[in-house]
């Protein structure tokens, strides 16, 4: 009875945790979605910030070594999303710009000595230990360009572009601090979210 009981809390809880990271069933694009990516929407532009900020929050459950391939993963689904849209265009380039950045990173770097984990649907593989502060660098630097892309959007997309280039500075804030400790990481969190009187 025991066991019947946990097999299916297991069951029921495994699933949703990794199910919207990038990758897996529905990466071939925003198109399955059922989208409209033709015109500047809450819908297109709210599934890309939640493929971004919880795709990239559940990255970092990973060991680090295999993080930049689940970044990499999160950031080709956003792209994915906006991928043909011309009212998003810039979003795009924007976000597949971190996206290309992250694959490169994750090619250039794989650690073929470590073997390829899995959660849910997905397989991530580990990059070299002693790249992971060049990577880290990489992808701030492409954070930082996407996010000028999506800030000088022109004033007609600037609500839209500007939750997207937030749910990329989070993205970001989030890699800095993932070489702390975890009790420091929670601790740096916190100072983060307090605001000055």
């Amino acid at each position: 009875m025991v066991f019947r009981f946990l097999l299916i809390a297991a069951l029921v809880t495994a699933h949703p945790v990794f199910a919207s990271e990038g990758g897996g069933g529905n990466e071939g694009g925003g198109r399955g979605d059922n989208l409209n990516t033709n015109t500047l929407n809450a819908s297109t532009t709210g599934r890309v910030v939640d493929i971004l900020t919880r795709g990239f929050g559940k990255c970092k459950r990973l060991p680090r070594i295999y993080r930049y391939d689940c970044y990499w993963k999160t950031y080709k689904k956003a792209s994915d999303v906006l991928r043909g849209s011309l009212v998003y265009s810039e979003a795009h380039k924007a976000i597949s710009g971190v996206e290309d950045t992250l694959r490169l990173v994750v090619r250039n770097n794989v650690d073929p000595s470590k073997k390829p984990v899995r959660r849910g649907l997905n397989t991530y593989r580990a990059i070299h230990e002693a790249a992971i502060p060049e990577a880290k660098a990489r992808t701030e630097r492409a954070m930082d360009q996407a996010q000028t892309v999506l800030l000088r959007a022109p004033d007609n997309k600037q609500t839209h572009f500007a939750r997207i280039a937030d749910a990329v500075n989070s993205n970001k804030v989030l890699l800095r601090s993932a070489l702390l400790p975890g009790g420091l990481l929670r601790f740096a969190w916190h100072l983060m979210q307090l605001r000055p009187v």
